[in-house]
């Protein structure tokens, strides 16, 4: 008996160990956000990137429009990606570091990860980044619980 309440015990408190803490924050809209209608930004507030705009416009025949823009480092390259495959290069604005990209792609109904980042020149490392996923059609569960290709 007393071992049983020992592991439940345990199994309690790597469960709460397990649960992550968030940050809190001075007022309301600051808090970070990522979802597929709001923004998605980096964890770094010295590297910030932002995607404010995520717009798809689906065509009659053939490939829509994929619209994202938002901020980033000023004067430096953003690359995005969709599903690990490169489809837009831009560079963010000097002074406000605002960004726009346009593309035509074809996207099905299936969950699609975006990653947005800027690379250091110096080590072409991830300087900052933004990555979301997105979906032309409410995902499933296990869609939003399995981890994002490269993060598992």
């Amino acid at each position: 008996m007393i071992g049983r309440k020992l592991t439940a015990w345990a199994a309690a408190a790597f469960m709460a160990l397990m649960v992550p803490v968030l940050p809190a924050f001075a007022a309301e809209g600051d808090a970070p956000k990522a979802d597929v209608v709001g923004e998605a930004s980096s964890p770094s507030p010295k590297s910030p990137i932002r995607v404010k705009v995520v717009d798809y416009q689906k065509a009659e025949e053939g490939p829509g429009t994929f619209k994202l823009s938002g901020i980033a480092i000023a004067g430096k390259k953003v690359y995005i990606y969709l599903d690990e495959k490169p489809i837009a290069e831009v560079v963010a604005a000097e002074g406000d570091g605002a960004w726009a990209a346009e593309e035509k792609l074809e996207i099905d109904d299936k969950v699609h990860v975006v990653r947005v980042e800027q690379l250091d020149e110096a080590t072409n490392l991830p300087a900052a980044r933004a990555q979301f996923r997105i979906s032309l059609s409410p995902p499933s569960p296990e869609d939003l619980a399995a981890p994002p290709p490269g993060l598992e």
